[in-house]
């Protein structure tokens, strides 16, 4: 079975989740709760890295309660990299669905073409970003970005819709990200996204990775054309832009015949 099998699994289940757990808490059954920015487990808390970061920064001093509510987001990071982004983040699902609606819809190629200095301008770009987006929030002692999170935003979305039966007009942002899918190649993941460029830095190498396990290979190039991050995961499986998705390991046509690119912990 092909790794996107279970990462579609993933994502479908992760999207039913947001809709039913405000559904269980609209029955006053609070074992889980919350949203993609902080949820509750029973008594274990999980929040978004990011968020943290920056009422912390804000606040200007270190909150215990809150700095233990990133320990379990950062050791699956640790250890699994950056699949919160391709496996669990709606945000993803949906923009997978406009590029296979973009196929559907006969429109033009619109990927750009791989170039060595590719990941280099994406690095400079999302990190200055995200830099910017801290500076503003330390002027304005507002969380901005939370308010641009597209994970963050859908998810609490997802409870208002539940529980309240409205929805707010941060939803028109996730709805124009997802119009400009259309035309710019997932522009938002790789250039944009605050919270998978944060949880970027929490990459560590012995960790999972996408990996060459065998030197030779027919060099068709499959899995440079199918990286939705834009890198080349036959050297850079490791980095930062990858998350994980497995749609190289998938495509390998030198798979079929012997192991050659795949998942390994170093």
């Amino acid at each position: 079975m092909k790794i996107k099998t279970y990462r579609r699994t993933a994502q479908i289940l992760t999207v039913f989740a947001i809709f039913f757990i405000p559904l269980l808490n609209v029955y006053e059954l609070y074992f889980v709760k919350g949203t993609f920015i902080s949820m509750d487990i029973g008594d274990a808390a999980m929040a978004d890295p990011l968020a943290v970061f920056q009422s912390m920064l804000a606040a200007g001093r270190v909150n215990e309660y809150m700095l233990g509510s990133v320990i379990i987001p950062v050791v699956l990071m640790l250890l699994l990299g950056r699949v919160w982004c391709s496996w669990f983040c709606p945000y993803y699902l949906c923009a997978e669905f406009m590029t296979w609606l973009r196929k559907k819809l006969k429109m033009k190629p619109y990927k750009p073409v791989y170039k060595d200095t590719v990941p280099v301008r994406q690095s400079k770009f999302r990190y200055i970003f995200l830099f910017i987006g801290l500076v503003l929030m330390c002027i304005a002692g507002v969380p901005i970005l939370n308010l641009i999170s597209a994970p963050g935003i859908i998810s609490t979305q997802a409870m208002l819709i539940v529980k309240f039966h409205y929805v707010t007009f941060e939803l028109v942002f996730v709805l124009v990200l997802l119009v400009l899918e259309l035309f710019y190649f997932r522009f938002w993941c790789r250039l944009f996204c605050p919270t998978g460029t944060f949880l970027s830095f929490f990459r560590w190498k012995k960790g999972m990775t996408v990996e060459k396990v065998r030197s030779e290979c027919s060099d068709c190039l499959s899995c440079v054309r199918s990286c939705p991050m834009m890198i080349n995961p036959m050297t850079m499986g490791a980095s930062s832009h990858c998350n994980n998705c497995g749609d190289c390991v998938d495509i390998c046509p030198d798979n079929r015949k012997e192991d050659t690119l795949k998942f390994t912990f170093k």
